[in-house]
């Protein structure tokens, strides 16, 4: 009997700690709705001072920010009116359709449809075309930087008016970007993507002719004579010979007038052990035959000397021995004599 009087003594106690806990949970509840409430209504504030003001773009930052906190349907008309006077034709329009799926007020639903349905007309389209044929795999596409999803590509979407960059991108292949004008109002913009360009096709090294084995037997000696056999150092060969030519003739030349002046001398005064009166002028006539002869025995040197060397480059210049021999020619003229040297690794 004592326990059960205990029992019942214990059931209020219980009763009253749950009423108790119930009554704290609404106090914190409504504080908090409270609380929220308040912050949104001083954004709301807010965003009607700043769009008395003029400035648009905060005002309608403040309304967006209010709508986040607690959306609510007369939020929304308001931020439509500042979308809309703030040339956000399409954003506008969308938040007026917005407010019409929360709005219980008769009268802010007909504002909300008036207004949504007179911006209809005014509207501007972007529309990104992606056919079948530029469809590769993997490809994304953005939008002024945020991702445009395949759902959205081949549609007329609302948007506002003002610049958007839309960009392709697709592994293996190169990016592809490119900017799309709508005006304010009334435009109807098309943008086509095209099949963006492979990369393999684009960056691929030229190919190149394989290397020219060396020539090392007969067998090859076809293929190393359809290079030519003017080699570069025939070549040169034929310059060098056209260089001795010239030296030689030119040495011929001095030789001539030497002889000349000498004949000269020696008709002034014939016999050297007899006096003559002429003799300074005969000793002229000598003096330059002894230096036109030393010209023409320098010509004479460095024309040999080309010969040689234009006869060796030629012999060693063949197409199978340019790579493999060196030589160098080096003209050589000293006081009574001339030559060349020949130096070279064969």
């Amino acid at each position: 009997m004592r326990a059960r009087l205990d029992l019942q003594r214990r059931r209020p106690s219980i009763a009253a700690t749950s009423v108790v806990f119930m009554l704290l949970g609404g106090l914190v509840g409504g504080s908090r709705a409270y609380a929220q409430s308040a912050v949104a209504e001083g954004l709301f504030n807010d965003g009607n001072k700043l769009m008395a003001e003029g400035k648009l773009v905060q005002a309608c930052d403040a309304f967006e920010a209010s709508n986040g906190v607690e959306p609510r349907a007369g939020t929304l008309i308001r931020l439509g009116e500042c979308r809309e006077q703030n040339q956000q034709l399409a954003s506008a329009w969308s938040a007026y359709k917005d407010a019409l799926t929360r709005v219980k007020d008769p009268r802010k639903r007909e504002l909300a449809t008036a207004k949504a349905k007179a911006l209809e007309a005014r509207l501007s389209y972007l529309t990104v075309s992606v056919s079948d044929a530029s469809r590769v795999e993997g490809m994304t596409l953005t939008r002024n930087g945020k991702p445009f999803e395949p759902t959205l590509w081949n549609r007329a979407l609302p948007v506002d008016g003002g610049e958007y960059l839309i960009a392709g991108h697709a592994p293996g292949h190169e990016d592809w970007q490119t900017t799309a004008h709508v005006p304010v109002e009334g435009g109807k913009v098309s943008i086509e993507v095209p099949k963006l360009m492979e990369l393999s096709k684009r960056t691929s090294p030229p190919a190149t002719p394989p290397a020219t084995p060396p020539v090392i037997g007969h067998s090859d000696h076809e293929a190393v004579w359809s290079r030519g056999m003017f080699t570069t150092r025939r070549k040169v060969s034929l310059g060098v010979a056209g260089a001795s030519v010239i030296g030689v003739a030119a040495g011929g030349v001095l030789g001539a007038i030497a002889k000349g002046k000498q004949n000269d001398a020696f008709k002034l005064c014939p016999d050297l052990a007899t006096p003559c009166t002429q003799a300074d002028q005969s000793n002229a006539f000598l003096k330059s035959a002894h230096s036109r002869a030393f010209a023409a025995n320098v010509a004479f040197g460095i024309g040999t000397a080309a010969a040689i060397g234009a006869a060796v480059l030629w012999f060693t210049g063949a197409p199978d021995a340019e790579n493999s021999r060196r030589v160098s020619v080096v003209p050589s003229v000293m006081p009574g004599e001339t030559g060349a040297i020949v130096l070279g690794r064969f």
